[in-house]
This record gives structure tokens, sequence and C-alpha cells, in this order.
């Protein structure tokens, strides 16, 4: 779910274990005396020795960002002994992913748990992610939002969002649409883009809040211009159709050509739409089957199209009035 803490590239060095060049010997007025070799690279444990306790930590995740995993385990390890939190997530996160050591998620939850103890919040966030997903253990999602609500509570605010989807999860056993929604706009308001999708949704559903296709429509366009592609996508459709929004065909084509190119099928799908019928773009019938077959190509069928192309030529009443949403098929 997470990556471990962003270290400061100014300390990466040491941990490479770069050798130190010896300075040359002084030279003896009757015969010169050629250099000394260069002086080997100091091994781990020297390398330990050598640095603060307080920058260690730093140093193993200044080697793991350079993909020095087994360097990062070793340094890791020996703050891990003295309670460093960090320390042990870090090491969870090395087992939990098979990063320069063999993957073991049972040990993953271990080291988590005493992150967790030990002063870590963030590792709340990553035992839930393993229990909701049942690595490392059997699945077990109410034990997840019960790691997610210490999480939320020791400052996480990450955890709003991912406690949010176990409320709409209906195998959580916690179903709550209306919590969900409070906690998507906690989220939300912290800059959490993935949590603006969401509220979106529950706004253009009704569920957990008022059905309001004018906020839907405002929450999925602030989505849709940070970049969330299913939020390019159900912006499109919203502003073809004119739900919550003025219906503009031209920018709706806009924003299915933005999601197409990041690859989404549904975008390319609408896309081909668009081009087989002249509706928001010029009619290219070239363009629909190209966009056609890449949406064909990811499993995406699409049986009134294939009509449509295969008659090379649409007929009166051809057109589709309505693009259908992500949810409804095709």
């Amino acid at each position: 779910m997470l990556m471990p803490p962003e270290v400061r590239a100014t300390r990466l060095v040491a941990a490479l274990g770069l050798a130190l060049l010896a300075a040359p010997a002084a030279a003896v007025e009757s015969a010169p005396v050629p250099p000394a070799p260069p002086a080997a690279a100091p091994a781990v444990p020297d390398l330990l020795a050598s640095l603060p306790d307080n920058d260690k930590i730093d140093y193993a995740f200044g080697a793991f960002q350079r993909g020095f995993y087994l360097t990062a385990f070793e340094i890791a390890v020996e703050r891990a002994k003295l309670g460093d939190a960090k320390a042990q997530s870090l090491i969870g996160y090395l087992y939990a992913n098979g990063l320069g050591l063999p993957q073991k998620p049972e040990e993953a939850v271990i080291w988590y748990k005493l992150a967790a103890r030990d002063g870590d919040p963030q590792a709340l966030v990553e035992l839930a992610n393993l229990s909701a997903l049942g690595i490392g253990a059997p699945v077990d999602k109410k034990q997840a939002a019960s790691y997610l609500e210490e999480a939320i509570g020791k400052g996480v605010v990450e955890a709003n969002y991912w406690l949010g989807l176990l409320c709409i999860d209906p195998s959580s056993g916690i179903t709550d649409f209306t919590r969900a929604a409070a906690l998507f706009k906690a989220a939300a308001a912290e800059g959490n883009v993935d949590a603006v999708y969401a509220l979106a949704a529950l706004n253009r559903e009704g569920q957990g809040v008022p059905k309001n296709d004018t906020e839907a429509a405002r929450l999925m366009g602030e989505a849709a211009r940070a970049g969330h592609v299913a939020a390019q996508v159900e912006y499109a459709i919203m502003m073809f159709n004119g739900t919550g929004v003025a219906r503009d065909q031209k920018t709706a084509a806009a924003w299915f050509k933005l999601a197409a190119g990041a690859g989404n099928p549904v975008a390319e799908s609408r896309l081909a739409r668009l081009y087989a019928t002249g509706e928001g773009v010029p009619r290219d019938l070239d363009a629909a089957r190209r966009w056609h077959g890449r949406a064909a190509a990811a499993g995406l069928a699409d049986p009134w199209l294939d009509k449509l192309l295969a008659d090379e030529a649409p007929k009166a009443g051809d057109k589709p009035p309505n693009l259908p949403g992500v949810d409804a098929g095709n």
C-alpha cells in the first residue's frame, strides 16, 4: 500500500560503502616509494560503528532508495533491536515485498506489529492492508478496520481513505456509507484525490449523502483536473450527457482523449463511439476503429459499435442518445 518514508539524499554516500583512498606515501630522498594501494571499503559493521546512532536509520533508508536492500536490512536490524520503530517498519516492508530477502509476509506482520508498538503509526496502515488482503494471516477486514481506527487516532490522515473503502465494502462486516462519506470528506480535505473521486461517486449515487448530481460533477471535475484518470472518464460522461454540469460534447471528447491517452479502456471505447458518430469530434471511422481495437484488446466489448463499424456508414437512429456510465457496462 505504502512506500517507506523519504530520506535525505545527502546521507546516501556512506551507506554505499564507497572506498576511501589512502594518501600517497611521502617521497624519500634517495628512492621514490610507490603510492600505497587504495584502502578497502569499510565493512557494514565498521561503517555502522562510525555513524552517530540517530543517523543510522537515515542511512538504511538511503541504501533502500538506491536499491541496496541487503545493506538497508543490515543497518535497519541493528537499529530495530534497539526499538527503532522506523527501522522495524522498513524491515517489515522488505519482508512483505521480498526485496533483498525471501518474501515472508508472516515475518512482515511481526515487524509491523513491533513498529506499531514502538511508535510508528504508519505501520498500522500496513497491518490493515495485510489483514484486509489476507497476506501473512487470514483475511480479517474487521481487524483491518481496527488498525485504521487506531492510526486515525494517532494522526495518520491517509487512514481515513482506507477505512472509508472498508465502509463501502459489502464483505467487510462494517458497511456504513454515511461513515464512509465522512471519512472520504476528511481525506479529501487533506488533498487525497482518490477520496475526492470516491466522494463524487457517493454524491452521484446518493449513498451516504443525499443524491446531488451538481456536487458529484463538481467533485468529479476536481479529481479529473488533478489527474485522476477514472474521474476524467466519469466527468466526460457526465459532461456529455449534461448530468450535473452543462452539456458540452466537445469538452467531453477532450476529457475522453486525455483518459484514453493514459490507456483507460472505457475512455478508449467511448472515444471510439464519438469518432464513429461524429459527436464532439469530426466523424472519423479510421480513428473509431483504432480506439475500438484498443478497448477490445483490453477486454472491453461493444456489440453496438461492432455493428456500426461493420456497416461502414451508420444508419439513421444508430446514434446512442447517451453514453452509459462506467459501472453500467457497454
